[in-house]
């Protein structure tokens, strides 16, 4: 609690600490060496020696490492690599360390803590969590262990702590998801449990397996679950939805996690934005989104930041990152104290038109519209459809719990909905440019089909794109929806 408070209260002086610790610990390293930290004794001198890098720019230096030199990026070597979906190189291996692994585990006791504090209720955290962990199967390249993040933090998870979570650890090692859903039903029936961990959409496909298979919703199973924490992605089109299963009066808390870090968790149930957990090992710098093309953009550091403005994120880290860009986007909603919400990543900017609709706008709009007429989603994408004749158009296929009677005003409203949250998408449909989507409901289980077509590695943090921007897709899609 005080280390909350702390965070809270004085972070940016948090920030000042950890710039100066990261620095020191740098200063042994080969990338110390190469940058001069030795002559690095403010920010400035920080932004001339460390240029901005993405993973690729740092290949070399992870390169070396696995070649078995020590003290490259961090004193040491790590002990294990993190695996994530790369941009232009495939898989990402990041570098993992026993200092990073440490201040990953802060995240979690932040948020207890900050719950004790904010609702004073020390019965919420009695009970069960239930807790979906990757198959704890690690690939070996040049002797070390190499796993998703979620699979190392299991790993390496007390052994007192499996007490306290479900299901037990032989079942989270299931590779085969749908066999592992159903040895996890198994596993949690006629247990207590009061907070889960999840991430929303493979959290949804459990609750409706879950009703299928016990013939009872979850909610009705475990009356005293309380909290629901959700990650790795907007859980707004889908909150409805997991209400319907888990129950109204649970407390849905948002944090904000990456294989390079845990960032921010949600101060409060039903208040927007997460808070930047600024006193464990990660130092913050952020790129206002507008100078996203440019060769030198400007950098600033948390003290800066301003409400209302869009950043690139970067940072450096106890595991060696240094000055790393993210192409997360994020943006402030309040600088006193440090609150942020994920506005989406560089990549999946989604502008086939030019209107560069970012995945929270769309994910807003279609959560607005399906409460509006009473639909429950399940999932949902978008691909573009070019047509200079009538006009361009997005074609929308989405999932939902319930039947859709009338596609026509769902498409109307969305419509409205888009416009009202992004400007160029209204200025493009004043213009007659964009026309109302295409709203094609399709089978139950359609998006299941296609996460288990397209998640090679079974991984349960893998998730279906929003924003696809690939017209060929039409035809995948419209297979996939006819089959039984």
């Amino acid at each position: 609690m005080r280390l909350v408070k702390d965070n809270r209260n004085n972070a940016v002086l948090c920030q000042e600490r950890i710039f100066s610790y990261l620095l020191k610990q740098g200063a042994a390293t080969a990338f110390g060496n190469d940058h001069r930290f030795s002559e690095i004794h403010n920010y400035a001198d920080f932004k001339k020696n460390v240029p901005v890098r993405n993973y690729e720019d740092f290949s070399g230096y992870i390169g070396r490492i696995f070649n078995g030199d020590k003290d490259v990026l961090w004193p040491g070597v790590p002990s294990f690599f993190g695996k994530s979906s790369g941009t232009v190189s495939g898989i990402k291996y990041i570098p993992v360390t026993d200092e990073y692994l440490a201040s990953t585990q802060y995240a979690a006791r932040y948020m207890i803590a900050n719950l004790l504090l904010t609702v004073k209720d020390a019965n919420l955290t009695v009970g069960k969590v239930f807790y979906q962990a990757d198959a704890e199967v690690f690939e070996t390249r040049q002797g070390f262990k190499c796993a998703s993040i979620s699979a190392i933090k299991s790993y390496r998870m007390p052994k007192w702590a499996g007490y306290f979570s479900l299901p037990p650890k032989k079942i989270s090692a299931i590779e085969d998801i749908l066999v592992k859903e159903d040895k996890t039903i198994e596993a949690i029936l006629n247990k207590e449990i009061s907070m889960a961990v999840a991430l929303p959409v493979w959290l949804l496909h459990f609750l409706i397996t879950f009703e299928k298979k016990t013939g009872r919703k979850f909610k009705t199973c475990y009356p005293s679950f309380k909290i629901l924490f959700l990650s790795g992605m907007n859980h707004e089109p889908y909150e409805q939805m997991i209400r319907q299963h888990i129950g109204e009066q649970v407390l849905l808390l948002e944090n904000y996690t990456a294989t390079e870090g845990n960032f921010a968790y949600q101060y409060q149930a039903g208040k927007k934005g997460m808070e930047l957990i600024c006193n464990q090992g990660i130092f913050y710098e952020f790129i206002p989104l507008g100078q996203k093309e440019e060769k030198e953009p400007e950098r600033i550091q948390l003290g800066d930041v301003t409400t209302g403005q869009q950043y690139i994120l970067l940072i450096s880290n106890n595991s060696g990152l240094w000055a790393y860009r993210m192409n997360d986007i994020v943006e402030f909603v309040s600088v006193d104290p440090y609150r942020l919400v994920v506005s989406g990543r560089l990549n999946d900017i989604f502008s086939p038109f030019g209107e560069q609709l970012l995945p929270i706008q769309a994910e807003q709009a279609m959560a607005v519209v399906c409460k509006s007429l009473g639909l429950q989603l399940i999932d949902f994408t978008i691909i573009p459809e070019f047509n200079r004749v009538s006009g361009h158009r997005y074609i929308c296929y989405a999932e939902f719990e319930n039947e859709i009677e009338d596609t026509e005003s769902f498409s109307d409203l969305l419509h409205e909905a888009l416009s009202n949250r992004n400007i160029y998408y209204d200025e493009f449909n004043r213009a007659g440019i964009l026309v109302a989507p295409s709203i094609i409901p399709v089978r139950r289980g359609f998006f299941q089909d296609r996460l288990a077509m397209t998640n090679k590695t079974k991984t349960t943090q893998q998730k279906n794109a929003h924003l696809v921007n690939d017209a060929s897709l039409k035809n995948i899609f419209n297979s996939l929806h006819e089959k039984k």
